[in-house]
């Protein structure tokens, strides 16, 4: 029996043709979808083949990461180099030395220093010119016994010379050593006592200046009873200069700038022992020291 409509349309028809319009719609929507998703794998597919091969992130992270570690490195490996240089930058300082006439420095210069060595160190102190607190000094000290004997405070209490220059942690280190004791040692075995006193110096921050033996007067190289001779003291301090070139120390020639047209110290500088100084020639050697200051320029 034929089911119809009221209207008069046959049913079974009318189910076959909406079936049949159902089934055209649902191929058409696939048909789309798949396209789709074609489409989407294809995109896909052509963007990563497209990435260029330097921006693929590394195993831990992305491009930027990779980049920032590189750039990193690149300074650490700068800042190294720059450190070793540094470090070996100066093994020798025979290019500097003996330190060249300078700019003159402020007198507050010799606020951050120390002054070593024997009475010639100690009369900077006597005439007022550096404090006390600044030299560690000794009347009779020699570059053979400085190491050893301790020096005596104002207040009584004893110290070693280095203990004391290390305790101040100065700047600049002035070291006027060698005239006691020249002609009873060789130059050789003085300079090794000089070598170990200066190992002794904490030099992380402290520049040392190693001052050259001044000259004595024509008087006292006569003498009958204990002559010195310029000529040793010459000698001395040509070897004391090749010691501070390759103990990386400075070097200040004191010795030619006292001394007198006759290569002698002038009788009117130096006191009746024809060694030490008068006040005028402290003056002279404080000018000098702040007039020849190396600026590592």
């Amino acid at each position: 029996m034929v089911q119809t409509r009221k209207d008069g349309i046959d049913l079974s028809s009318y189910y076959d043709r909406k079936k049949k319009e159902n089934g055209i719609k649902f191929r058409i929507s696939f048909v789309i979808l798949f396209a789709a998703a074609s489409f989407a794998a294809c995109f896909a597919l052509y963007m990563k083949s497209s990435s260029p091969a330097d921006d693929k992130p590394q195993a831990d992270g992305s491009a930027s990461q990779v980049t920032a570690f590189t750039v990193s490195q690149t300074v650490s490996e700068t800042e190294t180099e720059t450190e070793t240089e540094a470090v070996s930058e100066r093994t020798s300082t025979a290019d500097i030395n003996p330190i060249a006439e300078s700019a003159e420095v402020d007198e507050s210069y010799f606020d951050d220093c120390m002054f070593v060595g024997d009475s010639l160190m100690v009369g900077l102190g006597t005439y007022g010119f550096i404090p006390e607190e600044q030299i560690a000094a000794g009347i009779g000290m020699s570059v053979v016994s400085i190491g050893t004997t301790p020096l005596t405070n104002a207040d009584g209490s004893e110290i070693l010379a280095a203990d004391k220059v290390n305790a101040a942690s100065p700047r600049h280190v002035y070291i006027l050593l060698g005239l006691n004791m020249l002609g009873t040692y060789t130059d050789e075995q003085l300079l090794s006592y000089y070598g170990d006193f200066i190992d002794s110096i904490n030099r992380e921050n402290t520049d040392i200046y190693v001052i050259s033996v001044p000259p004595v007067t024509g008087e006292r190289e006569t003498d009958e009873d204990n002559p010195i001779l310029n000529s040793d003291i010459d000698s001395f301090n040509a070897d004391l200069l090749k010691f501070a070139n390759n103990r990386c120390v400075y070097y200040v020639d004191l010795n030619t700038a006292l001394k007198g047209p006759d290569g002698r110290f002038p009788e009117e500088d130096a006191e009746a022992d024809g060694v030490h100084f008068k006040k005028p020639t402290y003056r002279t050697m404080l000018e000098y020291l702040r007039t020849h200051v190396y600026s590592g320029e």
